[in-house]
């Protein structure tokens, strides 16, 4: 019996660019297994990104519904959803998204400070994040202190912040050298098989995707049989 963390039904997303109805997404359908690697594939422009925002709950589909573990996400109310992203689901960027003034060893609690938790739990759970992602000895440096490589570790710990069942990651490698990729997909890849951690993934590598368990095709907003 499958134990679906994540599914979408019908999905749909359009939107007005320069007075013509763009449809991003069409009728997309598909469910996501706890533990499972799912990367998402396709050209620039077929959906890819819209897709994952939308199943994170961070933008509105034009219809049709996301189920996070068994809830109808835009069923509830804008603070009930945001409590559920925030219980449950991780994000990690192509741009790090880190907040400029803030060491890393900030960055990755700040999560933690919106959900309450203890200071003593935040301080120790931040110390061992930054150990899991190799970077213990920058706790106290500034973004524009680090490398790329490095941003992304701080994304990275920061997306575990509250022990997320899920992790959604838009192009996570895709402002990195080559070398600094394989270092970032080995980490996520270790997330996932050694923590059960599930893993969505938006990327255009060939080379990424590969690592997935099963790669989804999208191509002009729909999926790819």
């Amino acid at each position: 019996m499958t134990n679906i963390i994540l599914e979408t039904k019908n999905l749909t997303k359009s939107y007005p660019l320069n007075g013509v109805e763009v449809q991003a997404l069409r009728g997309v359908n598909l469910g996501i297994e706890s533990g499972e690697f799912v990367a998402i594939v396709g050209p620039s422009g077929c959906g890819k990104s819209t897709l994952l925002s939308i199943m994170g709950g961070l933008m509105f589909p034009t219809s049709g519904q996301i189920f996070l573990e068994g809830e109808d996400l835009n069923a509830h109310k804008e603070r009930e959803k945001a409590q559920l992203r925030r219980d449950h689901i991780g994000y990690v960027f192509q741009s790090f998204n880190l907040l400029a003034d803030l060491t890393a060893a900030e960055n990755v609690e700040f999560p933690m400070v919106l959900a309450n938790m203890p200071e003593s739990e935040r301080r120790s759970w931040v110390q061992e994040l930054l150990k899991r992602v190799g970077l213990s000895d920058k706790a106290d440096h500034l973004p524009d202190e680090l490398s790329g490589g490095q941003k992304q570790r701080v994304a990275i710990a920061r997306a575990l912040a509250n022990r997320p069942d899920i992790i959604l990651a838009d192009e996570p490698t895709g402002n990195l050298d080559s070398a600094t990729a394989a270092e970032i997909i080995d980490l996520l890849i270790g997330l996932n098989r050694k923590d059960s951690v599930t893993l969505v993934m938006v990327t255009h590598s060939p080379d990424d995707a590969a690592s997935a368990h099963r790669s989804i095709h999208l191509r002009d907003g729909q999926i790819e049989n």
